[in-house]
């Protein structure tokens, strides 16, 4: 018997060499917080919880489908956990303004630009946005291929950590784009099984046979694998990971950047 579980916030595209090219995640209303309420940043979903750090190359890409009030946070703190940050929300007010919010630790009062820019996201389809950040301070945000944003810190913060949230009765659904390698890990959680599309079923397998497959395919996250019954389930990528609770399965993923970034243990 499988009992549903949890529903999950990742999705990958398996490309050539096994690469990893999206991950998705949602991210529930956090309700009615912004930069300038206290300790707003516990609010954020850290993407250095995916092993994902797009402050080594000073941008981020990413898609999100939301009604409103999308939130990117560029923190002088990798984990977020610092009063120094640069606050970007799109889609505010109603849908008509997007807000740059600076604030700093020697401030409790948050510095607010705004930039008239309305009907940027839409509550049924995925939008691109790009924000990129150079040492001189200037921040800018592309919708689609248009320079919404454009505005320069003369004092800039530097930023380590990027964090992302929704909220003001908005959920959201992101998908970053980033790339990594399979590295030949994987991750088995005992008693669970991926509730997903599969492309294909064995049976009489071992469990080391059944990994080597999914290994040598470029379609494969990852396999619910049966010890008692030997029964090894492919399962595809370009998904979200949904799991569930079965007695006598193992769900095992695919991990990259050695054994550290794995798909179903990090969710």
């Amino acid at each position: 018997m499988i009992l549903s579980w949890i529903f999950v916030a990742i999705l990958t595209s398996v490309g050539l060499g096994n690469l990893l090219d999206y991950i998705w995640f949602e991210t529930k209303n956090s309700g009615s917080i912004d930069a300038y309420t206290p300790n707003v940043v516990d609010s954020y979903t850290s993407l250095s919880n995916y092993q994902i750090y797009p402050a080594n190359n000073r941008f981020i890409k990413f898609h999100v489908k939301a009604c409103e009030n999308a939130f990117v946070l560029l923190s002088s703190d990798i984990n977020l956990h610092s009063s120094n940050f640069y606050e970007i929300c799109i889609d505010g007010h109603s849908k008509t303004q997007i807000y740059l919010r600076v604030r700093r630790k020697t401030s409790n009062v948050p510095k607010n630009h705004s930039f008239d820019k309305p009907g940027l996201l839409n509550c049924s389809e995925h939008r691109t946005f790009i924000v990129k950040w150079e040492e001189s301070g200037r921040i800018t945000l592309t919708a689609g291929t248009e320079v919404v944003m454009d505005w320069t810190d003369t004092t800039p913060i530097p930023i380590q950590g990027i964090g992302l949230m929704t909220g003001w009765g908005s959920d959201g659904m992101w998908i970053v784009e980033h790339s990594s390698l399979f590295t030949g890990y994987y991750c088995g959680v005992t008693g669970s099984f991926g509730d997903m599309t599969l492309f294909s079923t064995s049976h009489n397998i071992s469990v080391i046979r059944c990994s080597s497959e999914c290994a040598l395919s470029e379609d494969c996250l990852g396999f619910n694998f049966q010890r008692k019954k030997k029964i090894c389930q492919f399962v595809a990528g370009g998904q979200p990971v949904v799991k569930s609770v079965a007695r006598g399965w193992k769900f095992y993923t695919k991990c990259l950047r050695e054994n550290t970034m794995c798909l179903g243990c990090i969710v």
